[in-house]
């Protein structure tokens, strides 16, 4: 992402984004926008510990109710659940 921001975006970006959310898009960034495994799978490909899972998950909600990402759970609901965590087109409009 090779987009020049505003001044603006940035200090709204840093008041409403903790900085464990703004890791979350960091990464969706870096990675073609998406990642599909569980939450323990996407704390260690974060580089964070497996036991951080629950944490992330509570982030990735509270960022798809902003609108910024999309996660999409598989209908198979098992005890090794993956989800699909998306960064959304028009993400900055949601900041």
């Amino acid at each position: 992402m090779n987009r020049q921001v505003s001044m603006e975006f940035v200090f709204r970006f840093q008041r409403k984004i903790t900085g464990a959310k703004a890791n979350i898009i960091e990464y969706l960034i870096n990675h073609d926008g998406k990642f599909y495994g569980s939450y323990r799978d996407f704390a260690e490909a974060m580089g964070k510990p497996k036991s951080d899972a629950t944490n992330l998950c509570r982030h990735v909600h509270e960022l798809a109710e902003m609108g910024i990402i999309t996660s999409i759970v598989d209908e198979q609901v098992t005890s090794k659940s993956k989800t699909l965590i998306g960064l959304n087109d028009d993400w900055t409009d949601h900041i």
